[in-house]
């Protein structure tokens, strides 16, 4: 087994728990358009681009519903939330940072969100110079599932696939690593995780706590 020398981190629901105030405001600027949001459609959602968001709502809410309108509207409502409400971060993500470092491992973050989004998140839990890199959904040529996110991450971090561990908490996410080469181990927020999912991921986990002890495992370490 290719020991890991590299982990790359999803952010939302996986570093932060942004994932409530992102269905919020999804629920509020659909509402605004007289639509019912769902946890169903929330789930089809996370992990995906704003593109692909938009196609989710057509397919639930039909081709007449203001899509443009809700997509324009659910980010400032997103933002203006971010900048006066506690995101705390998930737990066990400190000390996995620490457990990374004193490994002396590489890290990344690879999220489908907005540079600005990514940034904020960050600067805002003193994280900004604890990553090799940062890699946003607006410079990958495509969203997740398919691999380009995490590609672009290995290419910056200088690490092959075979030697990188994809932390996720989606369903779109995992299928994203398993297509790039990587292996990858679940971490469920609120998405419900799917069977194809769970046969895809190196190992389903309860929280960020248990990842360093998987890494050692893979890598043959004792400490």
């Amino acid at each position: 087994m290719e020991p890991i020398k590299a982990v790359i981190f999803d952010m939302d629901g996986l570093m932060f728990d942004t994932e409530p105030l992102y269905e919020r405001t999804w629920g509020q600027a659909v509402a605004e358009q007289g639509g019912v949001f769902t946890r169903e459609i929330h789930n089809h959602m996370m992990g995906r681009s704003k593109a692909d968001s938009a196609q989710i709502l057509r397919r639930f809410y039909g081709a007449d519903f203001p899509v443009d309108k809700v997509i324009e509207r659910q980010n400032p409502l997103f933002f203006e939330a971010l900048k006066t409400e506690d995101i705390p971060a998930k737990k066990g993500l400190f000390p996995l940072l620490d457990e990374l470092e004193r490994r002396g491992l590489k890290k990344a973050v690879a999220s489908s969100s907005r540079r600005e989004k990514i940034d904020f998140l960050l600067l805002k839990h003193r994280l900004s110079n604890r990553f090799t890199c940062t890699v946003s959904g607006q410079e990958a040529h495509a969203s997740k599932p398919d691999p380009a996110i995490f590609l672009l991450a290995a290419e910056k971090l200088g690490e092959a696939p075979a030697n990188i561990l994809v932390l996720e908490d989606s369903n779109a996410g995992i299928r994203a690593a398993h297509n790039g080469g990587f292996r990858s181990v679940l971490v469920p927020d609120l998405c419900e995780s799917d069977e194809t999912a769970l046969s895809l991921c190196f190992r389903k986990v309860n929280s960020l706590d248990d990842v360093a002890a998987i890494i050692d495992e893979i890598n043959g370490w004792y400490f």
